[in-house]
């Protein structure tokens, strides 16, 4: 089997893939690409921080269990302001961070659209999903050899574009272990079609592209909303407990109103 480099077309570059000529077939090869997990990680920090919070706050962790209320309530006014203050404020900090996170984890992937919609769109036309794509099987050089011999290929209205290689495996060969051949996955498409990377552009494919961006767009904002919703909790949740502790002046007040009724 020959195998020959060839300049990528400008489509190919587009697509962050590689072409090859291998026996009568062109192969492409969609090279190693990910996209940051940094925003999801993030996202899901702070999504299970929100919940921590919440289940914590449906307990009321801080006045309703008896010892941490018996030791709140004999606290005075003052001490009581610093205690909650020194509880929520790394709270409220810590939510206020996962927040913006959540924000800017939206923004950044509503920014980059369009190469993930193009990631998206290269890897349906290399996975052969489009419907219009027709696959053969070979188990190997001399299988693919007898195949082509016998016409077996000769799809009508069809063309083979790529022999793509499906791995090999090990074998004994006079004691000792040697790659065995390896079998190939034939891909043919129309010959109306110029390569396999013009389905990439296909209207499944911009579809296709389209509901996955979609799909994880609203995955990132309903974990905003979330960080949102956490975030507003705690500070209503510090406000009003913070409310409820009297004043000074409350205090004298309701000291002069219980001496006025003893008298």
């Amino acid at each position: 089997m020959t195998t020959t480099n060839c300049a990528p077309h400008p489509d190919v570059q587009n697509y962050n893939v590689e072409s090859q000529d291998l026996n009568r077939a062109t192969k492409i090869t969609l090279k190693a690409h990910q996209l940051s997990d940094s925003d999801a990680e993030l996202v899901d920090r702070f999504e299970q921080e929100a919940q921590q919070l919440r289940d914590q706050l449906d307990r009321q962790a801080i006045i309703d269990e008896a010892d941490n209320e018996s030791t709140f309530e004999n606290l005075y006014p003052s001490q009581k302001r610093q205690f909650l203050e020194q509880y929520w404020t790394p709270i409220i900090l810590r939510l206020t961070e996962s927040h913006e996170a959540a924000c800017d984890a939206v923004t950044d992937f509503e920014d980059h659209e369009l190469s993930f919609r193009a990631k998206l769109q290269a890897e349906y036309a290399y996975h052969l999903k489009h419907p219009d794509v027709k696959t053969r099987f070979s188990s190997g050089d001399f299988h693919f050899n007898e195949m082509l011999k016998s016409g077996h290929f000769d799809i009508e209205g069809y063309k083979l574009v790529e022999r793509r290689s499906n791995g090999g495996s090990l074998q004994i060969v006079n004691g000792g272990l040697a790659p065995a051949q390896g079998s190939s996955t034939l891909v043919f498409i129309p010959n109306s079609v110029k390569n396999l990377l013009e389905y990439a552009n296909s209207d499944l494919a911009l579809e296709y592209s389209k509901n996955e961006y979609e799909y994880q767009l609203k995955r990132l904002l309903t974990k905003r909303n979330a960080a949102a919703l956490a975030l507003t909790n705690a500070k209503k949740s510090a406000r009003e407990q913070l409310a409820a502790i009297p004043t000074f002046e409350q205090l004298v007040s309701d000291a002069v109103k219980r001496s006025s009724v003893k008298k």
